[in-house]
């Protein structure tokens, strides 16, 4: 049902064609909101025929059909930003194998914890060039406020790997 909201934001961000709607989703949201290429074709789908969306006559670059929201749409977008519900769902893989592991398990888990403590020290220089990118545009509330969360995250995150990372290290 989200998928349904995720793709009506992104087209009130601007029109875009199903291939740069997953791209930008990946870029933008991706952090925190996955969604295949093809749950996108699929719900672009049910948008249109539920006329929340509508294809341009023209075609984008490689001839591909462009999406943009329509009235009704940015309807349904606002009546779902202001239900006051919300849903988080969380699942980390990495955290339930340490969960279930034991200590012969942990040199295996020391490689995939950093594996994803280098990934998020790339993530943060990201995030860093995303803050320079956002301070330039106007209306960038919401984008900054959701990139801060990000942040916080990722900060957080780090510094609990590098503990961790440290505390297994010292058991082998």
């Amino acid at each position: 049902m989200s998928t349904k909201f995720a793709l009506l934001g992104l087209l009130n961000i601007k029109k875009m064609s199903a291939y740069d709607l997953a791209k930008f989703a990946k870029e933008s949201i991706g952090y925190f909101w996955n969604e295949s290429y093809s749950n996108v074709h699929r719900t672009l789908k049910i948008l249109s025929d539920e006329k929340l969306i509508r294809k341009l006559p023209e075609k984008g670059s490689r001839n591909k059909n462009i999406y943009e929201i329509t009235d009704h749409g940015r309807q349904v977008l606002s009546e779902w930003l202001s239900n006051h519900e919300h849903t988080t769902i969380y699942r980390d893989e990495l955290l339930l194998k340490l969960f279930v592991s034991k200590s012969n398990d942990y040199p295996a888990l020391l490689i995939d914890l950093k594996n994803l403590l280098d990934d998020l020290l790339v993530q943060r220089q990201v995030y860093s060039e995303l803050q320079n990118f956002i301070s330039t545009k106007q209306e960038n509330l919401s984008y900054d406020l959701v990139l801060d969360y990000g942040i916080v995250e990722n900060e957080t995150t780090i510094e609990w790997l590098k503990k961790t990372i440290n505390r297994i290290e010292e058991t082998l």
